[in-house]
């Protein structure tokens, strides 16, 4: 992680970015209003996973679940990907609830998928909706196909996920399934999984709540980039943020380090946006 960052201000223009940040501060009341969103949004996130964990029978006090979410939060920054703190999460939701483990982690993988998957989802809404911006921009290809890809795995892996009876005769499958440790976890984890499918109030609020996450984050990044003198209008930053965000969820660097930015160099350049900024 150290590594990485040190790689990034390797190729700043350090002088540049001195002078933004130092102009960013005669902007302070879009710092602070970003900053307060940020917060907004990890308190939402506490009360969709409390509404999981409850629909679920697995009764943690407010105070241990905004507790362990941000020991989740502090492992995002250093493990792959901006959503490996979700391991450390499940291991401590595991300890609290030591007679329900396995439910406990199907809850943090359940608040997960929410998220992610709306995330794909209103990115690719954008890119079918700015197909102009995408396709006129030869940087933005990469990106655009990949989010593409995205998409298309995660609805292969939900008709799988949700039609797991008539995949069983895959060899492979069922080789997981009946192994005699992993084999029992997993079915386990399936059926809670399952179970959430007819609580649709559960799963109807954590849809209202991780939406409204989503677009919070594209608000906050708008206030920010207000500070740092970028004009830029709501719909071009719904038109990247969600991508960006999304690809850097992949588990390749630590905390997406890298990705993230090197997306936003590539995007919001295609947007008129200077690299420093």
């Amino acid at each position: 992680g150290v590594g990485i960052i040190a790689y990034l201000f390797s190729r700043m223009d350090l002088h540049g970015l001195m002078a933004i940040l130092r102009e960013s501060l005669t902007q302070w009341p879009w710092l602070l209003c970003g900053a307060m969103i940020c917060f907004i949004c990890l308190y939402i996130g506490v009360i969709r996973w409390k509404i999981i964990l409850d629909g679920r029978g697995l009764r943690m006090s407010w105070g241990r679940v905004f507790s362990v979410f941000f020991i989740g939060q502090f492992f995002n920054a250093f493990m792959f990907g901006s959503t490996g703190g979700d391991l450390a999460r499940a291991f401590y939701a595991a300890q609290e609830t030591h007679h329900k483990k396995t439910e406990a982690v199907a809850t943090v993988l359940i608040d997960r998928m929410i998220g992610l998957v709306l995330l794909d989802f209103i990115a690719l809404v954008m890119l079918i909706a700015r197909a102009s911006f995408y396709i006129n921009h030869w940087v933005t290809h990469v990106p655009a196909f990949l989010m593409i890809g995205m998409n298309l795995l995660t609805a292969i892996g939900l008709v799988v996920l949700f039609n797991i009876n008539r995949f069983q005769h895959w060899s492979l499958l069922r080789r997981i399934t009946n192994h005699p440790v992993i084999g029992p976890i997993i079915k386990r984890t399936l059926i809670s999984i399952f179970l959430y499918r007819r609580k649709t109030g559960v799963l109807f609020k954590t849809f209202l709540l991780s939406l409204a996450i989503h677009l919070l984050v594209i608000l906050e990044c708008y206030c920010l980039g207000r500070s740092f003198q970028i004009h830029l209008g709501l719909i071009a930053y719904l038109t990247v943020i969600p991508m960006i965000l999304a690809i850097a969820a992949l588990p390749i660097t630590p905390g997406g380090l890298g990705i993230r930015e090197g997306l936003m160099v590539a995007l919001f350049g295609a947007l008129g946006i200077g690299i420093t900024q």
